[in-house]
């Protein structure tokens, strides 16, 4: 049931924003500061929240409605829902609509914070590239056309030296989305939390990226080719692929830590052995 305009209260939009056109290249498009649009949309979303303008268990405005106050495009709209979900912030609902999450229901439902790198990467290998088969069978053009704009803030984002873990994180969940079954998203989102609030996961991936990896946007591409084509087979295996390559990456970044630690050790025994000499 949709909810009448008057009973919605209208989120005014920013001078900050200018008029965005509806287009391909819309939700990557920077305003006159450098700022992504749809980063700007989304604190402004969280911010309106904040002040209890939409209260916890209450539906945003259509996305259409939001697009028109901050006149800004559609896939605009669409990725600052995303982002405003992986702060925990809001809750997707298929069919439904978005919603306000109670912040402190969603940190007390996150999964043990104890769970490794290599343990989440490898369920994410296995249950990832089932979302990806079954995404296949039920995706539409714009949801190719959504990873593809994502695929290029990705690029950008490695181009210019930026962390693109954000872009990458959005990627992943909007194939989860693409499913259309609620339990693969949930699931999804809470492997993804697992990787941001673990502190073994941040250690190891931040070891990972001091070693230069980045997101790989050929791997991410195979997937989107796949899920293009309708080919759920293609699909699972170009997901397994891409995140059995991430196994690989933190493998060699925590295998150079080692060896980092054990030159270290030796240089010190080197150190106490020369001194040693000098006193006999």
């Amino acid at each position: 049931m949709v909810r009448k305009a008057s009973s919605i209260t209208p989120i005014r939009p920013r001078p900050t924003l200018p008029e965005q056109a509806a287009g391909p290249d819309a939700a990557s498009t920077r305003d006159r500061r450098g700022g992504r649009l749809y980063e700007q949309v989304a604190a402004s979303i969280a911010q309106a929240i904040g002040r209890g303008e939409y209260p916890v268990g209450g539906r945003l405005p259509a996305e259409r409605e939001l697009a028109s106050s901050f006149s800004v495009s559609r896939p605009t709209i669409r990725e600052a829902v995303m982002a405003l979900e992986l702060d925990g912030l809001v809750d997707v609902r298929v069919g439904s609509g978005v919603y306000v999450r109670d912040a402190s229901v969603a940190k007390s439902a996150r999964v043990p914070a104890d769970i490794g790198a290599f343990e989440l990467t490898e369920a994410r290998l296995l249950f990832e590239g089932e979302v990806a088969a079954l995404a296949a069978t039920q995706i539409t053009d714009d949801g190719i056309a959504e990873l593809r704009r994502l695929l290029d803030d990705m690029e950008r984002e490695n181009a210019s030296g930026h962390d693109a873990e954000a872009v990458d994180e959005m990627f992943h969940l909007a194939i989860a989305r693409a499913t259309n079954n609620s339990a693969m998203i949930g699931v999804v989102q809470q492997l993804w939390e697992t990787r941001r609030s673990s502190p073994q996961c941040a250690l190891v991936f931040e070891k990972s990226r001091a070693s230069g990896c980045k997101p790989v946007v050929a791997e991410h591409l195979a997937i989107v080719e796949a899920l293009a084509a309708r080919d759920p087979a293609g699909a699972r295996a170009a997901m397994r692929a891409h995140l059995g390559r991430v196994l690989d990456y933190l493998l060699e970044a925590t295998a150079l830590d080692v060896i980092e630690e054990a030159q270290r050790q030796i240089d010190q025994q080197r150190v106490r052995f020369g001194e040693a000499r000098l006193m006999v």
